[in-house]
């Protein structure tokens, strides 16, 4: 096989995960016009105009998302962080436990680089986006109390802040011992609730969690990262889904009703369209 081979593969319509393929592209060496194309498309897994483009190739953006782990670089840090700062992107499971995987990657490969991750969550928060940002945070992992823990602070007193339960136990995880006075007048906002199954209660006993792990030496961070092992045998597990389906393309115009105009820009009506096919 050679690398225009693998290529494309990648970019046809074979169906499954192109196992072969991926693992040939892996095992290349550093190269260039590699990176630019790996970048290229986690810039891009989100764009309107790229998915139509592509619409026959649903898959693609996490076939380069898979080859970032085997040639990651400092420039792939901001195309992993715009996965998760783009506002109403599709809910693909499979590319944000993909992305989530790089983030913590490249927080440990690049500890200079956690900033970029943090001036990300706070520029989210700052403009109350509903971009799943939370996959950052396991970029905290990563942050070290004495470069970091002012940002964290922030985020953990901003009340704009979301997800903020699991923010405090990512702080705790990693024994950022100067964010504990933040949780725990977090937690303190949060004593009244007492009244079981309700989402407060819950909020409460989560961040009286993270209070017990800032001590808790026994306790392993959970950072995806580390727990999740090799690519190929984890997709192994997810084979079966995409010889049955094209998840990605069902997100995409999960949206789009019957009668409107098919978000393929062919001008016709989607069940006239893409609905058909």
């Amino acid at each position: 096989m050679t690398k225009i081979e693998a290529l494309a593969i990648l970019h046809s319509r074979t169906q499954g995960i192109p196992f072969e393929a991926l693992e040939y592209l892996c095992s290349l060496p550093y190269d260039e016009e590699l990176e630019e194309k790996i970048i290229f498309h986690l810039d891009n897994a989100y764009d309107e105009r790229i998915v139509m483009l592509n619409k026959s190739l649903p898959n693609l953006p996490l076939w380069y998302a898979i080859l970032a782990e085997a040639h990651s670089s400092e420039r792939m840090i901001s195309a992993v962080i715009n996965l998760f700062t783009i506002a109403d992107a599709p809910d693909w499971d499979l590319l944000d436990e993909q992305g989530l995987f790089l983030t913590g990657m490249l927080a440990e490969r690049y500890p200079e680089k956690v900033t970029l991750f943090l001036d990300a969550l706070e520029k989210q928060v700052d403009k109350k986006s509903n971009a799943p940002y939370l996959f950052l945070y396991d970029s905290i992992y990563f942050a070290k109390d004495d470069l970091h823990a002012l940002q964290i602070n922030r985020l953990l007193e901003n009340p704009n802040t979301g997800w903020k339960p699991l923010l405090a136990v990512h702080a705790a995880e990693t024994r950022l011992s100067s964010c504990r006075e933040s949780v725990k007048k977090l937690h303190e906002s949060f004593l009244t609730y007492t009244q079981k199954g309700t989402n407060e209660n819950l909020i409460r006993e989560e961040l009286q969690y993270a209070l017990e792990l800032f001590d808790d030496d026994s306790h392993k961070p959970g950072c995806y990262f580390h727990q999740r092992g090799g690519w190929n045998a984890h997709y192994k597990f997810a084979e079966e889904l995409f010889e049955k389906e094209n998840p990605m393309l069902a997100n995409t115009f999960n949206n789009v009703g019957r009668n409107d105009l098919c978000p393929c820009g062919s001008g016709k009506k989607y069940k006239s369209c893409c609905l058909k096919n």
